[in-house]
């Protein structure tokens, strides 16, 4: 396979007509031209059989490229091609929805200083995300409940902050940030954790039950709607906590 057809045929005619070499030759010689002969045979062999190969290969590509994947491949770059030489950008495309990047921006403008501490900002920034992920499904619906389990996740995250810092109110600061990121009212929040959080105290067990399931009706209608989305609206990690606070 080392010899191209042309140097193939040219090696034997050189082992077959010497032209130097007039005298005779003995038994010896006379067999290692022999070998030297069927090697340089097969050689010319290969290389037809190479050459062969090759041109097949060239045609089943040419098919290949003129087949259903290579009309694709063509539409492809021609489609590559208009979009270049129209100066359209997909970068220039917009996400109609918010990002998680766009909701922790927005908190860091809400809360610029002083920065938050390290040993707490990635459990923030953990929770931040989880919530708007469960926000934007379409499944989701804001309810009392889901507020009660947001406000009870946050102040057991963040209970001993002002503490830490040494300073007054930074922890319901970074509280108001944070629901404005992800696009809530901190005070609704707030107020409807407190009305879940007094309805449960007040409220014994198996009447809270008779609430959930339906065959009563709650006192407020934030709670009535909360207990109502229970198996439609989006099971999420905030309406677990209040759920079982």
């Amino acid at each position: 396979a080392i010899f191209t057809q042309e140097a193939g045929l040219k090696a034997m005619a050189v082992v077959s007509f010497p032209h130097t070499n007039t005298a005779p030759m003995g038994g010896r010689a006379r067999s290692s031209r022999r070998c030297a002969l069927i090697f340089v045979g097969v050689a010319v062999l290969l290389s037809l059989a190479t050459d062969r190969g090759n041109r097949e290969d060239f045609q089943h590509t040419q098919a290949f490229a003129a087949g259903p994947f290579g009309t694709l491949f063509s539409q492809t770059r021609n489609a590559g091609l208009v979009v270049k030489q129209s100066g359209a950008e997909l970068s220039s495309m917009k996400n109609p929805g918010r990002t998680v990047s766009d909701t922790i921006n927005t908190f860091y403008k809400e809360y610029p200083q002083p920065p938050v501490l390290p040993m707490d900002r990635s459990f923030l920034v953990d929770f931040m995300t989880n919530t708007h992920l469960t926000i934007v499904d379409a499944r989701f619906k804001y309810d009392a409940v889901f507020a009660l389990g947001a406000v009870t996740y946050y102040n057991g995250l963040m209970g001993s902050y002002d503490k830490l810092t040494g300073g007054i109110g930074a922890s319901e600061k970074i509280f108001n940030a944070f629901c404005k990121a992800l696009d809530m009212d901190p005070a609704q929040v707030t107020a409807d954790a407190e009305a879940v959080r007094a309805y449960a105290k007040a409220t014994p067990p198996g009447t809270i039950l008779t609430h959930m399931e339906g065959t009563a009706a709650a006192p407020d209608k934030r709670i009535a709607d909360a207990f109502s989305g229970i198996g439609s609206s989006l099971y999420g990690t905030s309406f677990s906590i209040g759920l079982f606070t």
